[in-house]
């Protein structure tokens, strides 16, 4: 598909309306788009621009967090299953978990902080009382964004509940294609407390650490402001 035709596409998919959902939940606005423009898989192939692109599609009224990447290989400076055990807390299924949102600036639920050592390039996970958690290089991470998401088509909708239907629809209305990740904007999202530090990991009844992957996410509103170049496509 090239890109004439990716923007022919999405102002068909416009003067359609409101298109009512195939899924029910937050999963269901990506499953929608996906469908109305044949993919089977969530990245566009647009020869003329380079290459894959990853497609995202966000409700313009939500605050919920997309994933931009996971990392946590080699950060933690003390065992995870210690820091479970000492920082953690019992969940629903009776583990001792530590899921847990961390943003920089702000002391978290679990007294978890995120504090931005410029002068190393690190970005650090504490606990008040001073204990280091955990540690990743900026330079890391950053490369991780920029080869993860290099090229990025973000979708917005209008959404409302068909109360006849039963079913959430939505109306497509913007769409942009988002180049050239910003190591800076990166980092001054990440200081400005819009990118958050997401841990995921819980203590198996065998004793071993079940992790998930300590994810970089960010609200799906404020994505664009990761790139340098933003090419409107509705």
């Amino acid at each position: 598909m090239t890109l004439k035709e990716l923007q022919d596409k999405f102002r068909e998919l416009h003067e359609k309306g409101y298109i009512p959902s195939i899924r029910k939940g937050p999963t269901g606005i990506g499953h929608t788009l996906e469908q109305e423009l044949n993919l089977n898989e969530n990245n566009l192939a647009i020869p003329d621009i380079g290459g894959r692109v990853e497609l995202k599609a966000t409700r313009k009224t939500s605050n919920s967090m997309v994933t931009l990447f996971t990392f946590n290989r080699a950060v933690w400076q003390l065992s995870q299953k210690k820091i479970i055990e000492k920082y953690g807390y019992i969940d629903d299924h009776n583990r001792k978990s530590l899921y847990s949102t961390v943003f920089h600036g702000q002391s978290n639920p679990q007294e978890l902080r995120i504090e931005i050592d410029k002068s190393n390039n690190k970005v650090h996970l504490y606990h008040n009382s001073g204990v280091l958690l955990a540690t990743w290089s900026i330079f890391t991470i950053v490369g991780k964004f920029i080869s993860k998401l290099e090229r990025l088509l973000v979708v917005f909708a209008d959404n409302r509940i068909n109360n006849e239907l039963k079913r959430e629809e939505f109306l497509f209305t913007e769409a942009y294609l988002l180049e050239n990740p910003s190591p800076d904007n990166f980092l001054e999202a990440f200081e400005n407390s819009l990118i958050a530090i997401d841990i995921r990991m819980h203590i198996k009844d065998t004793g071993s650490v079940r992790n998930h992957g300590t994810g970089f996410r960010i609200q799906e509103k404020n994505i664009t402001d990761l790139y340098s170049v933003r090419k409107k496509i509705l």
